[in-house]
């Protein structure tokens, strides 16, 4: 099964709904900063995410808002990271 990156769309979205993200091509450059820049979802392939995040992805989103680090974090690394951020606001 495909994996996909997803663009955060920006201001005005949401960004717990599956509906404010759309399919990218090609990995993100960004990594840190305050705002989401995109999501990496297991299974999809689809221009937006056709089921609801699951629980780890809306937990992941909400603490990458709260700190501004990719996320899952782990101490030492190794992780795959599946929420970027970047720094600055588009839309």
């Amino acid at each position: 099964m495909a994996n996909s990156w997803y663009s955060y769309l920006g201001a005005g979205k949401d960004p717990l709904v599956p509906a404010s993200y759309r399919r990218m091509t090609v990995k993100p450059e960004c990594v840190c900063g305050p705002a989401i820049c995109s999501i990496y979802l297991l299974g999809e392939t689809a221009t937006t995410p056709s089921a609801a995040f699951t629980p780890n992805i809306l937990t992941y989103i909400s603490n990458a808002l709260t700190n501004g680090s990719p996320q899952p974090i782990a101490a030492g690394g190794g992780l795959k990271l599946f929420v970027y951020m970047k720094s600055g606001c588009c839309g």
